[in-house]
């Protein structure tokens, strides 16, 4: 019985310190430097070390990327998104070269993500104001998008002194293509 008592109390102090890990990096959500420092901080904690130890001992000594042997391993968020509470299967154990590729991996599908939000965000302001609020549910949301690109595309070509074709094909007009591409990018 004391026995369990005692489990239930530090999985009690556990659940107390990973909450406390959660707030404080949701409070430095939007502040990258706060966040960072809320970072290294959670980096020098009992709750991070018991993980670290844990995916270190999994890995058994060797990079889980590349397999080669290693003396200064490098533990790795393949996401941030539950930092403070991560599961085992969201950290990663890599040698050197294979941690700064995986770091470059993820900040590339990051990005890939805050582009996707940002023209998803233009689209949808679009229709909202063209359809109104429950616009997906009345139109096509392809039909909505090549709407959206075509009305971007006829500014542009205003503000660059192109002649826009209202009866362009947007499958087949090749300037029309390139600049949906760019918009898709973030750069239109």
């Amino acid at each position: 019985m004391n026995n369990d008592w005692r489990e239930w109390e530090n999985n009690k102090l556990r659940q107390r310190e990973i909450e406390k890990w959660i707030t404080l990096f949701n409070k430095a959500y939007s502040n990258h430097e706060e966040w960072q420092k809320v970072y290294r901080d959670y980096l020098k904690s009992n709750l991070w070390k018991d993980k670290r130890r844990q995916v270190l001992t999994r890995a058994n000594g060797k990079c889980e990327r590349c397999k080669s042997i290693i003396l200064d391993p490098d533990v790795h968020h393949l996401t941030y998104e539950r930092v403070g509470n991560e599961r085992l299967d969201d950290l990663v154990v890599l040698c050197f070269p294979c941690h700064r590729n995986a770091d470059a991996d993820r900040d590339d599908e990051t990005e890939e993500r805050r582009i996707d939000a940002y023209y998803e965000a233009r689209l949808s302001g679009f229709a909202m104001r063209r359809y109104g609020d429950g616009w997906w549910f009345d139109r096509e949301r392809e039909d909505v998008e090549i709407e959206f690109i075509k009305y971007l595309y006829k500014l542009y070509c205003k503000e660059h002194d192109i002649h826009f074709d209202p009866y362009l094909d947007p499958e087949t007009d090749l300037d029309f293509i390139d600049y949906w591409k760019n918009v898709r990018n973030g750069y239109g």
